[in-house]
Protein backbone atom coordinates (compact mmCIF):
# COMPACT_ATOMS: atom_id res chain seq x y z
CA UNK A 1 0.00 0.00 0.00
CA UNK A 2 2.94 2.36 0.78
CA UNK A 3 4.67 1.84 -2.30
CA UNK A 4 1.21 1.55 -4.39
CA UNK A 5 2.38 -2.22 -5.47
CA UNK A 6 -0.56 -4.15 -6.62
CA UNK A 7 -0.72 -7.86 -5.07
CA UNK A 8 -1.62 -10.56 -7.46
CA UNK A 9 -3.73 -13.92 -6.79
CA UNK A 10 -2.59 -15.86 -9.35
CA UNK A 11 -5.18 -18.60 -8.76
CA UNK A 12 -7.92 -16.01 -9.90
CA UNK A 13 -5.32 -15.45 -13.03
CA UNK A 14 -6.22 -17.83 -16.05
CA UNK A 15 -4.15 -20.42 -17.12
CA UNK A 16 -2.52 -20.41 -20.74
CA UNK A 17 -1.10 -23.48 -22.41
CA UNK A 18 2.67 -22.88 -22.71
CA UNK A 19 5.31 -24.41 -23.93
CA UNK A 20 8.55 -25.46 -22.00
CA UNK A 21 11.15 -27.11 -23.69
CA UNK A 22 8.88 -29.78 -25.25
CA UNK A 23 6.43 -30.07 -22.70
CA UNK A 24 3.07 -28.30 -22.46
CA UNK A 25 1.93 -26.85 -19.15
CA UNK A 26 -0.53 -24.14 -17.69
CA UNK A 27 1.23 -21.24 -16.50
CA UNK A 28 -0.89 -18.26 -15.27
CA UNK A 29 -0.98 -15.43 -17.70
CA UNK A 30 0.20 -12.83 -15.24
CA UNK A 31 3.61 -14.49 -14.88
CA UNK A 32 4.07 -14.74 -18.90
CA UNK A 33 3.78 -11.04 -18.31
CA UNK A 34 6.47 -9.75 -16.27
CA UNK A 35 9.38 -7.62 -17.08
CA UNK A 36 12.04 -9.11 -14.12
CA UNK A 37 10.79 -12.09 -12.29
CA UNK A 38 12.25 -12.08 -8.58
CA UNK A 39 11.94 -15.48 -7.12
CA UNK A 40 11.23 -15.28 -2.67
CA UNK A 41 11.61 -19.04 -1.69
CA UNK A 42 11.67 -20.64 1.58
CA UNK A 43 14.44 -23.51 1.69
CA UNK A 44 12.82 -25.98 3.56
CA UNK A 45 12.79 -29.83 3.43
CA UNK A 46 9.84 -31.22 1.54
CA UNK A 47 7.90 -34.94 1.88
CA UNK A 48 7.90 -35.64 -1.33
CA UNK A 49 10.52 -33.81 -2.95
CA UNK A 50 13.50 -34.17 -0.48
CA UNK A 51 13.81 -30.18 -0.38
CA UNK A 52 12.53 -27.17 -2.18
CA UNK A 53 13.74 -23.98 -2.78
CA UNK A 54 13.96 -21.87 -6.58
CA UNK A 55 12.90 -24.52 -9.20
CA UNK A 56 10.02 -25.95 -7.14
CA UNK A 57 8.59 -22.30 -6.40
CA UNK A 58 8.10 -21.83 -9.69
CA UNK A 59 4.56 -23.94 -8.79
CA UNK A 60 3.11 -20.81 -7.43
CA UNK A 61 2.58 -19.55 -11.16
CA UNK A 62 0.59 -22.40 -12.82
CA UNK A 63 -3.42 -22.88 -11.99
CA UNK A 64 -4.62 -25.09 -9.18
CA UNK A 65 -5.65 -27.55 -11.07
CA UNK A 66 -1.95 -27.91 -13.31
CA UNK A 67 -0.65 -28.39 -9.89
CA UNK A 68 -2.79 -31.49 -9.05
CA UNK A 69 -2.21 -32.45 -12.60
CA UNK A 70 2.15 -32.29 -11.50
CA UNK A 71 1.59 -34.86 -8.93
CA UNK A 72 0.29 -37.61 -11.47
CA UNK A 73 3.05 -36.80 -13.59
CA UNK A 74 5.75 -37.25 -10.81
CA UNK A 75 6.14 -34.40 -9.65
CA UNK A 76 9.84 -34.20 -10.61
CA UNK A 77 9.89 -34.03 -14.99
CA UNK A 78 7.50 -31.16 -14.43
CA UNK A 79 9.09 -29.09 -11.74
CA UNK A 80 12.03 -28.89 -14.54
CA UNK A 81 10.14 -28.34 -18.06
CA UNK A 82 8.26 -25.68 -15.96
CA UNK A 83 11.76 -23.77 -15.35
CA UNK A 84 11.88 -23.97 -18.97
CA UNK A 85 8.60 -21.51 -19.54
CA UNK A 86 9.35 -19.27 -16.47
CA UNK A 87 13.17 -17.80 -16.43
CA UNK A 88 14.19 -15.93 -13.06
CA UNK A 89 15.66 -13.24 -13.17
CA UNK A 90 16.95 -12.93 -9.61
CA UNK A 91 16.77 -15.36 -6.44
CA UNK A 92 16.32 -14.12 -2.86
CA UNK A 93 16.30 -17.65 -0.56
CA UNK A 94 14.85 -16.97 2.91
CA UNK A 95 17.08 -19.31 4.95
CA UNK A 96 16.03 -17.52 8.30
CA UNK A 97 14.05 -20.37 9.59
CA UNK A 98 12.41 -23.56 7.83
CA UNK A 99 11.87 -26.54 8.73
CA UNK A 100 14.92 -28.67 7.14
CA UNK A 101 12.89 -31.85 6.74
CA UNK A 102 9.36 -31.00 5.90
CA UNK A 103 7.76 -27.89 4.07
CA UNK A 104 3.86 -28.03 6.30
CA UNK A 105 6.83 -26.85 9.77
CA UNK A 106 6.88 -28.67 13.32
CA UNK A 107 10.59 -28.55 13.62
CA UNK A 108 12.26 -24.91 12.58
CA UNK A 109 16.00 -24.36 12.82
CA UNK A 110 17.00 -20.83 12.67
CA UNK A 111 19.70 -20.03 10.45
CA UNK A 112 18.97 -15.87 10.05
CA UNK A 113 20.27 -16.57 6.31
CA UNK A 114 19.51 -15.21 3.44
CA UNK A 115 21.32 -16.54 0.11
CA UNK A 116 21.05 -14.44 -3.18
CA UNK A 117 21.85 -15.88 -6.68
CA UNK A 118 20.65 -15.83 -10.29
CA UNK A 119 20.97 -19.49 -11.10
CA UNK A 120 18.47 -21.91 -9.69
CA UNK A 121 19.65 -24.75 -10.63
CA UNK A 122 22.86 -23.97 -8.85
CA UNK A 123 21.41 -22.37 -5.95
CA UNK A 124 19.26 -25.44 -5.55
CA UNK A 125 21.78 -27.69 -5.70
CA UNK A 126 23.66 -26.20 -2.75
CA UNK A 127 20.68 -26.02 -0.48
CA UNK A 128 20.63 -29.97 -1.31
CA UNK A 129 23.95 -29.53 -0.08
CA UNK A 130 23.46 -27.70 2.73
CA UNK A 131 20.65 -30.59 3.57
CA UNK A 132 23.02 -33.58 3.10
CA UNK A 133 21.60 -34.61 -0.35
CA UNK A 134 23.57 -34.92 -3.44
CA UNK A 135 22.17 -32.91 -6.17
CA UNK A 136 21.91 -36.19 -8.02
CA UNK A 137 19.41 -37.02 -4.91
CA UNK A 138 16.97 -34.92 -6.38
CA UNK A 139 15.75 -35.71 -9.73
CA UNK A 140 14.09 -32.35 -10.69
CA UNK A 141 18.02 -30.83 -10.16
CA UNK A 142 19.53 -32.78 -12.42
CA UNK A 143 16.71 -32.83 -14.65
CA UNK A 144 16.45 -28.85 -15.32
CA UNK A 145 20.48 -28.92 -15.71
CA UNK A 146 19.84 -31.44 -18.42
CA UNK A 147 17.68 -28.71 -20.18
CA UNK A 148 19.82 -25.91 -20.08
CA UNK A 149 17.94 -24.29 -16.96
CA UNK A 150 21.25 -23.63 -15.04
CA UNK A 151 24.48 -25.58 -13.68
CA UNK A 152 23.55 -28.12 -10.81
CA UNK A 153 27.95 -28.04 -10.28
CA UNK A 154 29.00 -27.21 -7.45
CA UNK A 155 32.62 -26.31 -8.28
CA UNK A 156 31.17 -23.88 -10.03
CA UNK A 157 29.73 -22.14 -6.52
CA UNK A 158 31.27 -18.57 -5.82
CA UNK A 159 30.20 -17.51 -2.47
CA UNK A 160 30.74 -14.25 -0.64
CA UNK A 161 29.58 -14.33 2.91
CA UNK A 162 28.45 -10.69 4.02
CA UNK A 163 27.43 -9.92 7.69
CA UNK A 164 29.65 -12.84 9.61
CA UNK A 165 33.25 -14.28 9.96
CA UNK A 166 32.62 -17.65 9.63
CA UNK A 167 33.38 -19.62 6.87
CA UNK A 168 30.72 -21.71 4.75
CA UNK A 169 32.12 -24.94 5.90
CA UNK A 170 32.31 -24.06 9.78
CA UNK A 171 28.51 -22.17 9.18
CA UNK A 172 26.96 -25.73 7.74
CA UNK A 173 28.24 -27.57 10.47
CA UNK A 174 25.59 -26.06 12.57
CA UNK A 175 22.96 -27.33 10.31
CA UNK A 176 21.34 -30.57 12.08
CA UNK A 177 21.19 -34.00 10.11
CA UNK A 178 17.56 -34.57 10.55
CA UNK A 179 15.77 -37.18 8.75
CA UNK A 180 12.54 -37.34 11.05
CA UNK A 181 10.12 -37.64 7.99
CA UNK A 182 12.32 -40.96 6.72
CA UNK A 183 11.26 -42.89 9.02
CA UNK A 184 7.31 -42.18 8.86
CA UNK A 185 7.33 -42.29 5.38
CA UNK A 186 8.16 -45.58 5.50
CA UNK A 187 4.67 -46.79 6.69
CA UNK A 188 2.87 -45.21 3.33
CA UNK A 189 2.46 -46.73 0.19
CA UNK A 190 2.34 -43.35 -1.98
CA UNK A 191 1.32 -43.32 -5.40
CA UNK A 192 0.83 -39.57 -7.16
CA UNK A 193 -0.64 -37.83 -3.98
CA UNK A 194 -0.89 -34.21 -3.76
CA UNK A 195 1.18 -32.09 -1.28
CA UNK A 196 -1.67 -31.33 1.04
CA UNK A 197 -2.99 -34.80 1.60
CA UNK A 198 0.41 -36.80 2.00
CA UNK A 199 1.03 -32.79 4.09
CA UNK A 200 -1.25 -33.93 6.65
CA UNK A 201 -0.45 -37.57 6.61
CA UNK A 202 3.19 -37.05 7.76
CA UNK A 203 2.23 -34.93 11.11
CA UNK A 204 -0.45 -37.31 11.93
CA UNK A 205 2.16 -40.11 11.74
CA UNK A 206 4.51 -38.13 14.29
CA UNK A 207 1.49 -37.95 16.65
CA UNK A 208 1.27 -41.64 17.02
CA UNK A 209 4.87 -41.55 17.49
CA UNK A 210 4.67 -39.02 19.75
CA UNK A 211 1.92 -41.32 21.54
CA UNK A 212 4.00 -44.53 21.14
CA UNK A 213 1.49 -45.57 18.83
CA UNK A 214 3.43 -45.40 15.54
CA UNK A 215 5.42 -48.63 16.30
CA UNK A 216 2.00 -50.81 16.36
CA UNK A 217 1.06 -50.00 12.61
CA UNK A 218 2.71 -53.04 11.04
CA UNK A 219 1.24 -52.48 7.31
CA UNK A 220 1.11 -49.79 4.68
CA UNK A 221 -1.34 -46.72 4.62
CA UNK A 222 -1.86 -46.01 1.05
CA UNK A 223 -2.51 -42.52 -0.45
CA UNK A 224 -2.76 -40.90 -3.77
CA UNK A 225 -4.14 -40.36 -6.97
CA UNK A 226 -3.22 -43.82 -8.12
CA UNK A 227 -5.02 -45.77 -6.01
CA UNK A 228 -8.43 -44.18 -7.51
CA UNK A 229 -10.79 -47.10 -8.46
CA UNK A 230 -9.15 -49.78 -6.65
CA UNK A 231 -9.43 -51.70 -2.87
CA UNK A 232 -7.69 -52.55 -0.02
CA UNK A 233 -7.16 -52.03 3.55
CA UNK A 234 -5.77 -49.05 4.64
CA UNK A 235 -6.13 -45.44 2.91
CA UNK A 236 -6.40 -42.10 3.34
CA UNK A 237 -8.36 -39.50 1.34
CA UNK A 238 -10.70 -39.62 -1.38
CA UNK A 239 -8.31 -41.38 -3.51
CA UNK A 240 -8.98 -44.70 -1.67
CA UNK A 241 -12.72 -44.50 -0.98
CA UNK A 242 -13.25 -47.86 -2.12
CA UNK A 243 -10.36 -49.28 0.86
CA UNK A 244 -12.26 -51.06 3.52
CA UNK A 245 -11.16 -48.56 6.43
CA UNK A 246 -10.73 -45.63 4.99
CA UNK A 247 -9.88 -41.39 6.05
CA UNK A 248 -12.35 -39.36 4.26
CA UNK A 249 -11.47 -36.12 2.68
CA UNK A 250 -9.80 -34.17 0.05
CA UNK A 251 -7.69 -34.18 1.95
CA UNK A 252 -8.40 -34.97 5.42
CA UNK A 253 -6.91 -32.60 8.20
CA UNK A 254 -3.88 -34.43 10.43
CA UNK A 255 -6.39 -34.39 13.72
CA UNK A 256 -9.28 -36.60 11.57
CA UNK A 257 -6.25 -38.58 10.11
CA UNK A 258 -4.44 -39.25 13.51
CA UNK A 259 -7.95 -39.80 15.53
CA UNK A 260 -8.49 -42.36 12.49
CA UNK A 261 -5.47 -44.13 12.67
CA UNK A 262 -5.46 -44.13 16.35
CA UNK A 263 -8.88 -45.58 16.64
CA UNK A 264 -7.30 -48.30 13.93
CA UNK A 265 -4.28 -49.13 16.38
CA UNK A 266 -6.25 -49.32 19.36
CA UNK A 267 -9.86 -51.12 18.28
CA UNK A 268 -9.27 -52.98 15.20
CA UNK A 269 -5.26 -54.41 15.17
Amino acid sequence: EMYKVPFKDMQADPGELTECGGMELEICREAKSLDFLINVPVMKGHCQTKITCALKNMKGLIPNKEKRRFHSLGLHKPIAYLNMGIKQDFIVVDNICGDLDFEDGGNPVVRNCIMAAVDPVLVDAHAADLLYYKPSDIPYITMAEELGVGSADLSKLEIRLVGGEKSEAEDKKRLPESRKGVELKDAVEEVESCSACYGYLIPALEMLKNDGLFEKLDEKICIGQGFRGKTGNLGVGACTCRFVNNVKGCPPTENQIYDFLKDYILNYK
